[in-house]
């Protein structure tokens, strides 16, 4: 038992005589421990977000002791609850509401956080528009950093909050409304050892690696550089990357940042769908990797897809984005995926996971898979029975963990850390050739159903029915089929053939298959 925590029961009425039961459910080698507290709460499916992220309200946090702590927002109070190994409740804490806005909850090496903040209407410089509140390990207060004179009317506005330390330095990134009445993102760095600030960026500028209108943000500095990623709906409309140059722990951050457009949602040919939602950030040796989802080809569709995004740190630049796609759900699919998460296990292994519906149903399915530091899934997609909610998943006990709570029914979720059933490409002989046309110049079939998930899911073991698709369908939308041929850079780059063929794209296909190839003509862009 931790000192200091709360043993007795029925505390500020939140909790009843406490009781527990072990339930195996049959979903794979998997288990769900249900808990029975006595705790009143509701937050499962409270991750299946379209665009806007809010700010969560339970958490996950592995105490390094053998023990697991449960925190959660209840509007007046925030409570501490703690387990052991099995998942017995072993006790209680409360903290309070210190101001009357929650902002979010992290914990960190070596002390835990959590945000509070006011409304600030009148646009006063000496209103604490955010406090952050620092704990120890044991959650007992340790002390708090004010944030006033911060350009900003209403804390936490319209978007989720992520906190990330490298070595002394504490970084927050959230969305706030400034005083001119936008929503953009702000980040606060501050030392841990005496809770000074550092520095806050709170007005956008440009190039400064700050964002207006945003929806959803994340923030990582675990490989000495800051990187963040933003869903933006005002310019640049997208998904965009930002690693700052700066490196992380000397103190202030706002210099010189590289930029990449992850996806672009602005609508034009070949971008993706304005309902595109980005939900998680992790870093590799090499890559940055981004999670989110997606409509089948840019299209206003019910059905969403899971992505996944590696921006090479050594490369980061737009044109260097890797995408790959774990479902593959068409335009009119009745299946449809939540936002996903993923879970940093080690340097280079991660698992992304996302609950799965079946049209406005709930299958109370999860599905998740392993993936490397380059983005690339290293297993089969896995399946277990169970929902998530708003609490990112943690690694604990070399599980993958997370609770959903209905009610007064608390759920423990956990899946292995590592293993899984290992990825393979499908085993198939891949046509190339159709009719007397060899289109191996422009078309190869793994690039094709790997690019586009409605493709993957009607062919990919189907090589002659994925050229037909190809042939009849992808070369007159101008999709491209290879990495040796991008039509759009071959349209761009070919004024003549602009001029004759106009906006048959079919024509460019062929012209590089019978010409383009043997005159040189550049076909893609330099990488």
């Amino acid at each position: 038992m931790r000192s200091g925590i709360l043993r007795k029961i029925g505390i500020y009425g939140v909790l009843a005589a406490t009781t527990l039961t072990m339930l195996l459910l049959p979903m794979s080698s998997d288990a769900a421990a249900v808990v029975t507290t006595g705790v009143v709460s509701n937050n499962i499916h409270d991750n299946d977000y379209t665009q806007y992220r809010q700010v969560a309200q339970s958490y996950l946090c592995n105490n390094g002791d053998g023990t697991l702590s449960r925190v959660e927002n209840f509007g007046d109070i925030v409570m501490v609850e703690y387990f052991d190994g099995t998942y017995n409740v072993i006790g209680h804490k409360f903290l309070k509401m210190e101001l009357p806005k929650f902002g979010g909850c992290w914990c960190g090496a070596k002390y835990n956080y959590v945000l509070f903040g006011q409304d600030n209407p009148e646009k006063k410089g000496d209103v604490e528009c955010i406090r952050v509140v620092q704990y120890n390990k044991n959650w007992d207060r340790v002390g708090a950093l004010s944030i006033k004179n911060c350009y900003t009317t209403i804390p936490f506005d319209e978007c989720n909050t992520d906190m990330t330390e490298y070595g002394d330095e504490l970084y927050i990134r959230m969305g706030h409304r400034t005083y001119d009445d936008r929503q953009a993102t702000m980040t606060i760095a501050m030392r841990q050892s005496n809770r000074s600030k550092i520095q806050v960026q709170a007005n956008v500028a440009a190039g400064s690696g700050a964002y207006g209108d945003v929806v959803a943000t994340f923030i990582d500095s675990s490989d000495e550089k800051i990187v963040t990623v933003d869903h933006s709906l005002n310019y640049p409309r997208g998904i965009n990357a930002s690693r700052y140059d700066v490196k992380a722990g000397t103190g202030n951050f706002v210099t010189s940042v590289k930029k990449a457009e992850v996806m672009s949602l602005n609508g034009d040919l070949n971008t993706y769908s304005p309902f595109t939602g980005v939900s998680g950030l992790e870093v590799s040796g090499q890559y940055d990797l981004i999670v989110g989802r997606t409509t089948p080809g840019g299209a206003n569709s019910g059905s969403y897809n899971v992505f996944i995004a590696a921006v090479p740190k050594n490369n980061f630049d737009t044109k260097a984005v890797k995408l790959a796609f774990p479902t593959g759900y068409a335009y009119g699919d009745t299946f449809t995926v939540s936002a996903p998460y993923i879970v940093k296990v080690s340097g280079e292994q991660f698992v992304v996971l996302w609950e799965v519906y079946q049209g406005a149903g709930e299958l109370e399915r999860v599905d998740y898979v392993y993936v490397d530091g380059s983005g690339q899934m290293t297993s089969q997609v896995q399946t277990i029975q169970g929902c998530l909610s708003d609490c990112q998943p943690v690694v604990y006990n070399g599980q993958v963990v997370w609770y959903t709570s209905n009610g007064s029914k608390t759920t423990m979720y956990s899946v292995p850390a590592s293993g899984g059933v290992p990825y393979a490409s499908p085993q198939v002989t891949t046509a190339k050739v159709a009719g007397s046309i060899d289109y191996s110049q422009v078309y190869d079939f793994g690039y094709y159903i790997n690019r586009y998930p409605d493709v993957r899911v009607l062919y990919q073991n189907d090589p002659e029915g994925a050229l037909w698709h190809f042939i009849h369908c992808g070369m007159p939308e101008g999709r491209q089929g290879s990495d040796n041929f991008d039509p759009q850079v071959y349209y761009n780059k070919n004024a003549d053939l602009r001029a004759s063929f106009g906006a048959d794209w079919t024509a460019y296909y062929m012209h590089f298959i019978n010409y383009g190839a043997a005159e040189g003509r550049r076909a893609r862009l330099e990488k």
